[in-house]
């Protein structure tokens, strides 16, 4: 009897072990590396005249408006208008995704906007560097203060995206992220 009750585990083990192998093909140990952030600014072999002149051509292809008022073309910095990225239900997700907000301002958020400041600075004749600042807001349904925007501290992300877009642009090569999408984009915008 106990003879029978060896071969029987021995067979239940076989099968289970048969069984785990195929398993293994559909179990990731690990997951795939994403690229680090570039740096920012980032250093291009580019005159400082060629990086401005892409970057409108990049914000005015993507409908993204400059604030003349804040922006100063001859020192090599362009700030945008706020651009409003969400709204409704999902604005308290896309925010956090974006920023880090102040835990006392933990309130019913209505629209999220963000405003970028694109900086080229001349290294010397040849080279340059491109940086990106974004300045994300929130603003919370008050009723005192209806049109409230409260200040949130950037992680990155939207800088990140917004410096591979134009030095993607720029260098004539891919430097998005690898994602599903085969285009290139940048805030929601083919180019």
């Amino acid at each position: 009897m106990a003879k029978f009750h060896l071969h029987f585990f021995c067979l239940a083990l076989l099968l289970a072990i048969c069984a785990a192998l195929p398993a293994q093909a559909q179990i990731q140990f690990d997951r795939p590396k994403s690229d680090p952030p570039l740096d920012n600014p980032y250093t291009m072999s580019i005159p400082r005249e060629k990086i401005l002149e892409s970057v409108r051509e990049v914000l005015k292809t993507c409908s993204v408006q400059l604030d003349e008022a804040l922006s100063k073309p001859n020192e090599g910095k362009l700030v945008t208008k706020p651009i409003i990225f969400t709204k409704g239900v999902t604005t308290k997700t896309d925010l956090e995704y974006l920023a880090t907000f102040p835990a006392v301002d933990v309130r019913n958020w209505v629209q999220g906007r963000y405003t970028l400041e694109i900086a080229a600075l001349p290294l010397d004749q040849k080279r340059s560097q491109l940086a990106v600042t974004a300045i994300i807001q929130g603003r919370i349904s008050d009723p005192l203060t209806p049109n409230k925007w409260i200040d949130g501290q950037s992680n990155g992300r939207l800088e990140d995206e917004a410096l591979r877009g134009l030095a993607g642009k720029i260098l004539g090569v891919d430097m998005s992220l690898k994602t599903t999408r085969p285009t290139r984009r940048i805030f929601n915008c083919e180019y």
